[in-house]
């Protein structure tokens, strides 16, 4: 199962797993990891981890690690729970080879917020945001 946390941040995007991950999982959390790509020039990620035991079917999980691959603008991502399933930490550093990706456990949670929002140029927006969704970092180096 997945669900969005509230995050303080327009490009942080928090996501709780938990519980046997399935397709439609995986529908869901593609669109909430692929929204703020396309908005953001940078974007980070909390994903707080509750008792996630396995997921399925396993392609789908790969075919999304390899369309999001290739992302380059994911800085940050940090990984919530005291019983981190270690098969889904390795697939969330998969997924996000470019990323710093830390662990903190689950009573840290507000020090892992601190850390995915650290070094952030403008409080509540973010390194590298873009003010418009139709703007693009392309559009940003064309000034």
């Amino acid at each position: 199962m997945h669900d969005t946390l509230e995050s303080p941040d327009q490009n942080i995007c928090g996501i709780k797993l938990s519980n046997t991950l399935t397709e439609d999982d995986l529908d869901g959390l593609a669109s909430h990891v692929r929204e703020p790509l396309e908005k953001y020039t940078t974007v980070r990620f909390l994903f707080q981890v509750d008792g996630v035991d396995g997921w399925e079917p396993e392609e789908g999980w790969e075919d999304l690690a390899f369309d999001l691959r290739h992302v380059q603008n994911v800085d940050k991502v940090a990984v919530l729970g005291d019983d981190v399933w270690d098969p889904l930490a390795e697939k969330i550093r998969f997924l996000f080879p470019e990323s710093s990706v830390e662990s903190f456990d689950e009573d840290d949670e507000e020090e892992a917020w601190d850390w995915v929002r650290g070094d952030m140029a403008v409080p509540g927006i973010g390194p590298g945001s873009v003010p418009e969704p139709d703007a693009s970092a392309q559009d940003e180096d064309d000034e």
